[in-house]
């Protein structure tokens, strides 16, 4: 569970109301106090949260953790995630679970341990698959070292060894695909100090295979937190409540293209709410705003219909009053609407969770694939799960 302070027992980190009041008469307080209070108390108290049409497990035995993303490629659906006894373990390796028809699951053991963070992306006739090479037990100063991996298929079913394909210590998140070129975020969160070394990147490729820098999205400080004016700690402007900030950190950038052309990045910004970036083509010069209603750790971002579906860890301690009867943490489902994200779901789910992956089934509903520990409590263990969301 991670702390209102952004710190996080995740074993990740390494890398990485209702008001019980009576209005009373207009007569008594005058109509503008009574309105401002009506508008207060309707203001605190929660929208209904969705659920979901159905829940189904993908992989049990308390195996399934990270669910790192969800494709359908030639009319087969794949889902990857990591498998072993923990979230990062030394047992930790990569699982493929496929379907035909999201009720019978199949799934294969792709790479030995110890890897971490997968990420798929279609590429023709070609799935690739990304992965984290984490060494658990070489420790620095600074974390330990990380090589990001790329594994292949043509059929679904053999996969190629795994290969380099990028810089050590530098580990990828979500690719996405825009008007034939490929782009994901990277991040040396847990490889460097916490501070102004500690960025976010955006990368590109033609290919999936050689990947080249863009620009850098967002990067931390030694000094987070907020400031009234720009400093050289805090160079960051919050476009939504007008004031500069910096994290300690930033990783797990999900990337989106909205239908203007412009690219969205929700980054982890350890110490702060979630940042929410925007860049026009060609990507290189971001604005920024923090997010008002979560952290969203581990985010994913996908377009169902006419919405824009954002996924990640919604915690306990962003709802004091328990409204939500969150169990450390839940899996959150949120709306993207401009400037921030609100949130709309939370999936059954708790304790380590909220790193899923998001695909269009309908224009009215949305495939959400995620892990949790929850039905293991108190022991260790986690599944893969996979829902049916209905949208707006």
């Amino acid at each position: 569970m991670d702390n209102p302070l952004g710190q996080s027992n995740s074993p990740r980190i390494p890398r990485r109301t209702m008001m019980a009041s009576t209005l009373t008469s207009a007569a008594f307080f005058g109509a503008t106090v009574l309105t401002s209070r009506y508008r207060s108390l309707r203001a605190s108290v929660p929208k209904p949260i969705v659920k979901p049409n159905w829940v189904r497990t993908v992989h049990g035995e308390g195996r399934g953790w990270h669910v790192g993303g969800m494709v359908k490629w030639r009319g087969t659906y794949y889902i990857c995630f990591v498998e072993g006894t923990g979230h990062v373990s030394d047992d930790s390796r990569i699982g493929i679970s496929s379907s035909t028809d999201l009720e019978n699951w199949h799934t294969q053991i792709v790479t030995d341990s110890t890897y971490i963070d997968p990420q798929l992306l279609p590429v023709g006739d070609t799935l690739y698959l990304y992965s984290v090479r984490y060494d658990l037990h070489t420790k620095t100063e600074t974390g330990s070292p990380s090589w990001e991996m790329m594994s292949s298929t043509t059929d679904g079913k053999r996969w190629s060894k795994p290969k380099r394909c990028f810089l050590k210590n530098h580990d990828f998140w979500h690719p996405t695909e825009h008007q034939g070129r490929y782009y994901i975020a990277c991040d040396n969160t847990g490889h460097v100090a916490a501070g102004p070394d500690c960025r976010s990147d955006l990368l590109t490729s033609g290919d999936g295979k050689s990947w080249t820098w863009v620009s850098e999205i967002l990067h931390g400080s030694s000094q987070s937190g907020y400031s009234k004016t720009l400093t050289e700690d805090k160079p960051y402007h919050d476009t939504r409540e007008n004031r500069y900030f910096a994290p300690r950190t930033a990783s797990e950038t999900a990337l989106h293209f909205l239908d203007d052309g412009r690219l969205l990045a929700i980054t982890r910004a350890r110490g702060l709410m979630a940042c929410l970036s925007l860049a026009e083509p060609p990507y290189t010069e971001w604005k920024h705003a923090l997010s008002a209603t979560s952290r969203c750790y581990g985010s994913a971002i996908a377009r169902v219909g006419d919405h824009v579906v954002v996924t990640g860890r919604y915690n306990g301690d962003q709802d004091p009053k328990g409204l939500y009867e969150i169990n450390g943490a839940a899996t959150g489902v949120f709306l993207y609407k401009e400037p921030d994200i609100s949130l709309y779901a939370l999936l059954p789910s708790g304790r380590d969770t909220g790193y899923a992956a998001i695909l269009e089934y309908t224009k009215n509903e949305a495939l959400i694939a995620y892990y949790s520990s929850h039905e293991y409590a108190p022991n260790p263990g986690s599944s893969v799960y996979l829902a049916s969301l209905p949208l707006p």
